[in-house]
């Protein structure tokens, strides 16, 4: 009889676990269903606790992005990978989404006294779009790593510093200088002026590079916006095998810096250079653009990737094909 009772008790208390967990019911509610007390349904549910006959799993949304980030990251060789929902067919609206993860997580690199070098570019303008009631940090200072070009927001990397800078309370640099020089003596006279060579020795100094990363192929760029006559070399420059832009550099599929002769006028640090900074962000949205970040990847130029999940599972398969 003991033993009926027992397995009776333990029917109740099953019962008790099921109405409570999986059908929703208050604990009130259950007490109602089974004709029992408020305090007895409390007692049926910590002894089915203490019989080990509840197990709570928590299954996260993000559980399928963390698993792509961590796979994406191995086989990259990136430090970090952040990724965002690609939620629309949109472009614009999966870049905005894109720019506040990576607005979120610069918020959580940065702290008092540092430096972040920035480009300018639609990636990178989202990002700082997408800060937002960030804490104030002291002596945070902001500074281009490239010059500017004027005429569009995206372009203009002065307006992008200082828009980042004024979020967090701290100062930023301007940077006199075009994008371009016409030749390379004037390169030279350019990038030799006190002005225009302390922002970037500040930009290599940088604890933090926030860039934007262009697929050339698909002119999923802004870079033929940064020059007059870069519409018209395109031949030339495709001929010299560019697929990406970092930077204003054109850069090959193996991430190499190409013989186009506007890389040897651009004023803004090296890719090299932004491969020294501690923590270097790429920010970049749409799968036009995997081809480029495969390329800035192999390149070995960034750490830390910030995009959407449609981009980040082509770049996955692109550079799982090429191993």
């Amino acid at each position: 009889m003991d033993q009926l009772q027992d397995i009776a008790q333990v029917r109740r208390i099953y019962t008790a676990l099921t109405l409570h967990y999986v059908d929703g019911l208050t604990q009130a509610q259950v007490a109602e269903r089974m004709g029992q007390s408020h305090s007895t349904v409390n007692r049926m549910i910590k002894a089915g606790h203490d019989m080990g006959m509840v197990e709570i799993t928590i299954r996260s949304p993000f559980q399928d992005h963390l698993a792509l980030e961590r796979e994406l990251a191995e086989v990259s060789g990136l430090r970090e990978v952040v990724i965002e929902t690609t939620a629309s067919d949109n472009p614009e609206a999966v870049l905005t989404r894109v720019g506040i993860t990576a607005a979120e997580l610069l918020a959580s690199k940065l702290k008092p006294g540092m430096t972040v070098c920035l480009t300018g570019g639609k990636g990178v303008s989202a990002c700082v779009a997408g800060l937002r009631q960030v804490m104030p940090l002291r002596g945070m200072t902001a500074v281009p790593a490239t010059g500017l070009v004027q005429g569009k927001h995206y372009t203009d990397v002065n307006h992008a510093a200082a828009t980042l800078a004024r979020a967090f309370g701290g100062e930023a640099v301007q940077m006199l200088s075009p994008m371009f020089a016409e030749t390379e003596e004037q390169h030279a006279m350019i990038t030799g002026m006190k002005t225009v060579s302390r922002v970037m020795e500040a930009a290599r100094a940088a604890d933090v590079a926030l860039v934007g990363i262009g697929g050339l192929r698909e002119k999923a760029t802004s870079y033929f916006d940064l020059h007059r006559d870069v519409p018209a070399e395109e031949e030339a420059l495709y001929a010299s095998g560019a697929v990406a832009e970092l930077m204003a550099h054109v850069l090959d599929a193996q991430g190499t810096v190409t013989g186009y002769v506007r890389n040897r006028l651009v004023v803004a640090i090296s890719p090299d250079d932004l491969a020294k900074v501690p923590i270097s962000i790429g920010v970049a949205a749409g799968q036009e653009k995997a081809e480029a970040i495969c390329a800035v990847v192999r390149g070995g130029y960034i750490n830390t990737l910030v995009t959407d999940e449609a981009t980040a599972r082509l770049v996955l398969a692109r550079l799982k094909e090429a191993a």
